[in-house]
C-alpha cells in the first residue's frame, strides 16, 4: 500500500476530533498533541473528494519561495491571508525561501556528503529574533532534519520536519507539498554524491495540530471519505543551488519564475484556472 499524505491527513482529521476543544485568542479549536504523519515524499498532495488541492496557490507560493521576497506583494496574487498576519509595512517572517535557501540546506547538503551517516544535517526554520511582542507571524516550522536510512538495499534520504503548531487544511496542506520538494531537492543534489541513493520517508511531526471552527464541517466529511489514489508528484531537475552561503537559481528555477509571471500578467481579475496552474507544474515535476 502507498504510504500517501492523503491516507495519513484522514488518520489525523480523526485523531483531532476525538481530541481537545481549545480557544486560543477566543476562537473555537479542535486540537491534537504530539501527531506525525509518516508518508512517501512522491505522495504529498492531499487531494479529496470534499476538497481539490489549489495548484494555484501552490505554484505562486513556491514562486514566492523561490525569490525568497519576505514582502507580501507577490503572493498576495494568490492569496489575501498573508495580509492579515503581515507588519504594516507589508512584510512577514515565514518565507521559507528566505530562512532555507542559503547556509542551511548547504549545511545539510556538505554534512551529508562528508558522512552519509552524519546525525547532524539539520536546518533551522524557527529562531530566537522572532519572539517579540505583537508578532502575528510567529514562524510554525521548528527544523527540518535529514538522513540516510541504510537498513534496506539501497540507501534512502529521509527527512522529518518538526512543527511547533500547524493548522492541518492551512498550514499542513501546503506545507507538506513544499516540504516534500525540499527533501526532493536535496535528493536531487546527493545522487551527485550517492548514485543508488532513493528517496526515503518523510516524518512530519506536530506538537499541535488543529483546525478551526471554520473547517468543522469540512473536516466531518473528509474524515468519513475513503482515501481515493494519490497523486504522483516528482520534482524533475534542481531548481537551485546554494553554494558558500549563497542561493544559486538555476535554469529550471529561472523558467518557472518566468512561467509564472508570464501567466499572472496574462490573467484577469478572476482567479487563475485550475488547469494553467497545473500545466504550468507539469513543466517541471513528474504529476500524475
Amino acid at each position: 500500500m502507498i504510504k500517501s499524505l492523503n491516507r495519513e491527513f484522514i488518520r489525523t482529521l480523526q485523531e483531532i476530533s476525538n481530541g481537545e476543544d481549545s480557544s486560543p485568542r477566543g476562537l473555537k479549536v479542535k486540537e491534537k498533541r504530539l501527531q506525525t504523519l509518516e508518508f512517501d515524499p512522491c505522495f504529498s498532495i492531499p487531494e479529496f473528494a470534499s476538497r481539490s488541492f489549489n495548484w494555484d496557490y501552490f505554484m505562486g507560493e513556491l514562486a514566492w519561495y523561490l525569490q525568497r521576497d519576505t514582502s507580501i506583494g507577490f503572493i498576495s496574487n494568490f492569496s489575501n491571508f498573508w495580509k492579515k498576519i503581515a507588519t504594516p509595512e507589508g512584510y512577514i517572517n515565514s518565507n521559507y525561501g528566505y530562512i532555507l535557501f542559503s547556509d542551511q540546506l548547504e549545511w545539510v547538503h556538505k554534512s551529508l556528503q562528508k558522512d552519509p551517516y552524519t546525525r547532524q544535517a539539520v536546518c533551522f526554520v524557527n529562531s530566537p529574533r522572532y519572539q517579540y511582542e505583537g508578532n502575528q507571524d510567529f514562524v510554525c516550522t521548528m527544523y527540518l532534519n535529514f538522513w540516510i536510512d541504510h537498513a534496506g538495499n539501497e540507501p534512502r534520504l529521509c527527512m522529518k520536519v518538526q512543527m511547533r503548531s500547524n493548522d492541518i487544511f492551512y498550514g499542513l496542506s501546503y506545507d507538506a507539498p513544499f516540504f516534500a520538494f525540499v527533501q526532493q531537492t536535496v535528493w536531487h543534489w546527493l545522487r551527485n554524491t550517492y548514485e543508488n541513493l532513493q528517496l526515503g520517508d518523510y516524518y512530519h511531526c506536530a506538537d499541535n495540530i488543529h483546525y478551526y471552527e471554520a473547517h468543522f464541517d469540512l473536516a466531518s466529511k473528509i474524515s468519513q471519505e475513503t482515501p481515493r489514489d494519490p497523486t504522483y508528484f516528482l520534482l524533475k531537475e534542481s531548481m537551485f543551488f546554494c553554494k558558500d552561503g549563497q542561493f544559486l537559481l538555476l535554469p529550471p528555477g529561472q523558467n518557472f519564475l518566468k512561467d509564472v509571471n508570464e501567466l499572472l500578467q496574462q490573467r484577469s481579475e478572476s482567479s487563475l484556472k485550475r488547469d494553467e496552474a497545473l500545466s504550468l507544474i507539469k513543466k517541471y515535476f513528474w504529476l500524475q
